[in-house]
């Protein structure tokens, strides 16, 4: 999961530390991608932060192998939980596309 720096120090979360990414409809684990390239808003005079969810999770194919097998040897397939296990199941009633590029999230670091 991407996020800003100021909201990993909000959350004491460190990149690359295992996170729990919850929603109304479920939750899963992602590795936590602290970057600069998420910034916070400030809407109605309120900080509102923002994460990016990868669907594939095709990044951390290595490194999730060397956790589990102790080894470096890269993967034919990937790791992780699909992020549609958060995503609403909503859609535009006229065009029937699902709605899963905004809705409300909670990060933490895992175990917490």
């Amino acid at each position: 999961v991407e996020m800003s720096v100021e909201l990993a120090k909000m959350k004491g979360i460190k990149n690359g530390e295992i996170t729990t990414v919850k929603s109304l409809r479920g939750e899963v684990d992602a590795v936590a991608i602290v970057t600069a390239r998420f910034k916070p808003f400030t809407i109605d005079g309120n900080t509102v932060h923002q994460v990016g969810i990868p669907w594939h999770y095709g990044w951390v194919t290595t490194k999730m192998r060397e956790y589990v097998h102790g080894d470096k040897k890269p993967e034919v397939f990937t790791f992780g939980d699909s992020a549609n296990i958060v995503t609403p199941f909503i859609g535009d009633a006229n065009t029937m596309i699902p709605e899963s590029k905004a809705f409300m999230v909670n990060v933490e670091r895992k175990g917490v």
